[in-house]
């Protein structure tokens, strides 16, 4: 999923362009395609079911099962179909955190975590 929207962890999600309201809106009154894997945009800006997070949900099924190979059975098709909307749910939260800040306050927030890992590393090798 992180390989679709081109992040490589979650805390990167700020980086991913996701879709407007306005995008969503549209694809819910027919006007305009539904969203695509590649790149994938997923609707963060809620923590609802939306239209275009179902559609996108069903895309990502049908990807994951052709790239594992295998043939989900109903069971196994609703179960993934959770897990990720239960993922797009965390990365939501996530997402609508870092749209509180400002650039500056992520170059602080990034220089901080980068801080605090270099320490905790050192503290490891160190030991």
């Amino acid at each position: 999923m992180n390989r679709l929207m081109n992040i490589t962890v979650d805390a990167e999600i700020y980086k991913v362009e996701c879709a407007t309201e306005e995008e969503v809106d549209d694809f819910g009154d027919g006007q305009i395609a539904g969203p695509e894997l590649d790149p994938m945009r997923p609707y963060l800006d809620t923590g609802r079911h939306t239209s275009w997070n179902d559609e996108l949900t069903e895309l990502f099924v049908d990807h994951f099962e052709q790239e594992q190979e295998v043939k989900f059975t109903k069971h196994d098709r609703k179960m993934v179909e959770e897990m990720f909307l239960a993922r797009l749910s965390r990365l939501s939260r996530r997402w609508r955190e870092y749209q509180t800040l400002n650039p500056e306050m992520l170059k602080e927030k990034d220089r901080r975590k980068r801080e605090f890992g270099r320490r905790n590393t050192r503290r490891v090798d160190v030991s």
